[in-house]
């Protein structure tokens, strides 16, 4: 018997072949976004990166220039998590420490995530990277800050290959202002084995921020953030399909407001509100607000010691809606610092 098969059967099952092959090999790179990462309490607390602010728990992770201005030397550790739909995140962790080596300049290490995504599983990201600091007093006004070290990615499937972080901020004093700049490059990710069996390059996007802080009086200060995220410079190769959204500008700048309130001097309350860009698989930036509140100051002297301090934020997103596939989180974290004076450390040698 023989079996005879049409022109259009051929063409349709030729076609179904074709298209098979595509998308076993995957067609689409289907980019798989990320927000930015929180890593201190105090900046947390006002829902910003730091780039403006002036305080020995804010800086490690924020605007290093202003480290030398604190005139003490400190370790920290911080953790943070989140929960989403009834489901908590995996935490994040940052720490690192600061020491003085003479009037001008000092230097340290820290380890802060840059950008993560909790939520959901299988598009789950955390980027950490693990610097060096060196922060210079240019003047009595003016300071300088450096950030260079190793940095990795985390995705399902595994951890990448090891990239390059850098970051320069710069910092000025001028009466009851701070001004301050964060420039930050995250580095180019390989992945051997994203989703267990795919190749995946990926590009973080490179970002600037720049923030300012208003002391009112000794009770109160203002601060506002402006940040530009160049998501257009972001990119995701996975077996070897580029795809490279084009994220309109105007969605690329994000910014916060905050205040602060210190009813003692060694205690802050802190509040903010920001808005949030969630880059989408169809190359949008959907906006959305967050707030915050947080607390930091010195933890009970009398019975831990002179210079022990703490932090705590909760955040709320999603103020404004959401677009799926991402959803309200609720983010909570902690900070301890525990710092001391180097000119007292100079007398118990003597």
């Amino acid at each position: 018997m023989i079996f005879t098969i049409s022109k259009r059967t051929s063409f349709f099952l030729f076609l179904f072949l074709i298209l098979s092959g595509f998308f076993h090999s995957s067609l689409f790179a289907q980019f798989s976004g990320y927000t930015s990462s929180e890593s201190s309490a105090y900046n947390s607390g006002l829902f910003s990166i730091g780039s403006g602010l002036r305080h020995q728990m804010s800086n490690l992770y924020g605007n290093t220039s202003f480290l030398m201005n604190t005139k003490t030397n400190f370790t920290d550790v911080g953790i943070g998590a989140a929960q989403n739909r009834g489901d908590s995140s995996a935490f994040l962790f940052s720490g690192g420490g600061f020491y003085r080596l003479g009037e001008k300049w000092g230097v340290g290490v820290r380890l802060k995530p840059v950008y993560n995504r909790y939520f959901e599983s299988d598009a789950r990201m955390q980027n950490y990277a693990l610097s060096g600091i060196v922060s210079y007093e240019l003047t009595d006004s003016l300071y300088l800050g450096v950030n260079l070290g190793p940095s990795v990615s985390n995705r399902p499937g595994g951890y990448s290959s090891y990239s390059w972080n850098l970051s320069v901020s710069l910092g000025m004093i001028w009466g009851k202002w701070n001004f301050g700049v964060i420039a930050e490059s995250p580095g180019v990710y390989r992945f051997e084995n994203y989703l267990a069996s795919e190749k995946l390059k990926e590009k973080l996007p490179e970002r600037i921020s720049a923030g300012a802080q208003y002391q009112i009086n000794t009770e109160f200060f203002l601060y506002g953030e402006l940040v530009r995220t160049f998501w257009e410079r972001a990119m995701f190769s996975q077996n070897g399909l580029e795809e490279k959204p084009g994220f309109p500008l105007r969605d690329s700048y994000t910014g916060s407001l905050g205040i602060g309130y210190l009813p003692f001097p060694k205690l802050s309350l802190l509040t903010g509100v920001t808005s949030i860009a969630y880059p989408t698989e169809e190359g949008m930036l959907y906006k959305s607000l967050g707030m915050s509140i947080g607390a930091s100051g010195e933890i009970l002297p009398s019975v831990l010691g002179n210079g022990f301090w703490g932090g705590v934020y909760i955040q709320q997103t999603g103020l404004t809606g959401m677009v799926s596939p991402y959803a309200k989180e609720t983010r909570l974290g902690f900070q301890f610092t525990y710092a001391w004076d180097p000119e007292a450390e100079k007398e118990d040698i003597k």
